[in-house]
């Protein structure tokens, strides 16, 4: 080595040679700090992949959202073929059973299967399979005959009481019809009728009876007319009907309307109350001292020789609201519900068969109706209902708005705090006369005061007319 020139030769290393300007853990600064090295081959060829896959993946969704948009064009220019498809097929595809979908796939599978390979045992399972498909099929098909009618003898009866009803079957062809079998759905039951052979022009008569259990609307029908073969394979059903409605209406029990309470009013119902100054003229009577002059009937007091005075009938009015709580949560037992809606029909029908008008509120409704058969059958749809979070207050409040011409209002509910009754009343205005109704079996029959709201126990429906006599 040349120490004047500092010249190092090629392949000796320099050992334990140091920088006079070095400190150790220093930073060599010989490149810009964050500057990338060198990459390589490697490395070079990774983000050529990677950025490879991002454009072919990019291609992909692009790729896909034409497909997509071109799926969607496709399906809704096919939808109509599609929906008439399925409106041919889906009369068929509902004859056949779950039991027939079976025969039929162990007949392809079985079929295919022994023709395939040869097998005789799958060949002659997959022949008696169809015969008996076809076997069903001549049960099952053919034209129908019938003209059918549901007939009640009354659509409209009381709880307890038992309705009487026909389904007329006659055969409208010339020729004898196959037996089937017909349906009657009755609520959520159905019930079944063999019908026979019928010969052309004959006809057929099936009685039934509905037991009024409880308060509720029984839909009746519609008459189905269901052929079917042994084994079930495959069913057949044309409906005949359209179902009727049997309304079992509430129990009620018949009270004193004038109990209610009244309000003078100029267009309302006439009483019996004879008045010398109103609107509703009655008759001429002989003038007494203290009479109006302009009451005077000058024409009948010339032609008799003294003064006569027209009478008139005092003119009063009364429409009843009718609060009635649907909350389950207020009743102990859905009996003490019945009681209720039997209480506020007894009351509706006392006040309509008086010729006042009535009208029912409840957190999801208000029935008002022009006589006692429709408001019975409304009262006859009610259910309880856990739907609606009105409070009894709200329920009140929301009648009285409705109703605002309301002079007599009766709050209905099960056996709830008086408190809450008084809430509700507060909710009305201050000149309707409000009383309330507690139905619940457990209480016993009282009449009681809730500051000035008079609040009657009602155990059983027998107990009503007793509570409203008090109310005068």
């Amino acid at each position: 080595m040349d120490a004047s020139s500092g010249h190092v030769p090629r392949g000796r290393v320099l050992r334990g040679h140091r920088n006079p300007g070095h400190r150790p853990g220093a930073r060599q600064c010989g490149a810009a700090e964050g500057a990338p090295g060198p990459v390589s081959d490697e490395q070079q060829r990774r983000q050529t992949l990677g950025s490879g896959v991002r454009h072919l993946i990019d291609a992909g969704g692009q790729l896909g959202s034409v497909l997509r948009r071109a799926g969607q064009r496709v399906g809704e220019a096919l939808r109509p073929i599609t929906r008439a498809i399925a409106r041919r097929t889906d009369p068929v595809v509902r004859t056949v059973s779950p039991l027939g979908w079976v025969v039929i796939g162990s007949l392809l599978v079985g079929g295919a299967l022994g023709w395939r390979y040869g097998w005789i045992e799958l060949r002659t399972l997959a022949v008696l399979l169809l015969i008996l498909l076809l076997v069903a099929v001549a049960f099952t098909f053919g034209r129908w005959n019938y003209d059918a009618a549901i007939e009640l003898g009354n659509r409209r009866i009381r709880v307890g009481q038992t309705a009487l009803g026909r389904v007329v079957l006659h055969n409208t062809s010339g020729r004898p019809a196959a037996s089937s079998i017909l349906e009657l759905p009755v609520g959520r039951n159905v019930a079944a009728f063999r019908v026979p052979r019928l010969a052309a022009g004959e006809e057929h008569e099936e009685v039934f009876q509905i037991p009024g259990r409880r308060r509720s609307v029984v839909r009746i029908g519609p008459v189905r007319a269901v052929r079917t073969d042994p084994l079930r394979l495959l069913h057949r059903q044309r409906q005949w009907t359209d179902p009727v409605e049997l309304f079992i209406h509430p129990e009620i029990v018949r009270l004193e309307a004038v109990a209610l309470g009244f309000l003078k009013d100029v267009e309302g119902v006439t009483t019996q109350n004879l008045s010398s100054s109103d609107v509703s003229f009655h008759a001429l009577r002989e003038y007494v001292p203290g009479d109006d002059r302009r009451s005077i009937h000058w024409r009948t007091t010339a032609r008799v020789g003294k003064l006569m005075v027209r009478q008139f009938e005092e003119t009063m009015r009364s429409h009843l609201l009718i609060v009635l709580s649907l909350d389950p949560e207020s009743y102990r037992d859905p009996a003490d519900f019945e009681l209720a809606v039997s209480c506020a029909a007894s009351l509706a029908y006392a006040s309509l068969s008086e010729e006042r008008a009535v009208t029912i509120h409840t957190a999801h409704d208000t029935l008002s109706f022009p006589n006692a058969v429709v408001m019975l059958d409304q009262l006859s749809r009610l259910e309880l209902s856990r739907g609606g979070s009105s409070t009894l207050r709200e329920v009140a409040l929301e009648g009285a708005r409705r109703v605002p011409d309301a002079s007599v209002a009766a709050i209905i509910t099960g056996g709830v705090e008086p408190a809450e009754l008084r809430g509700a009343q507060l909710a009305m205005p201050p000149e309707v006369a409000t009383f309330a109704l507690r139905c619940d079996a457990t209480l016993t029959t009282s009449r009681r005061r809730a500051s000035n709201l008079i609040v009657l126990d009602v155990p059983t429906l027998a107990d009503l007319p007793g509570g409203v006599r008090s109310l005068r």
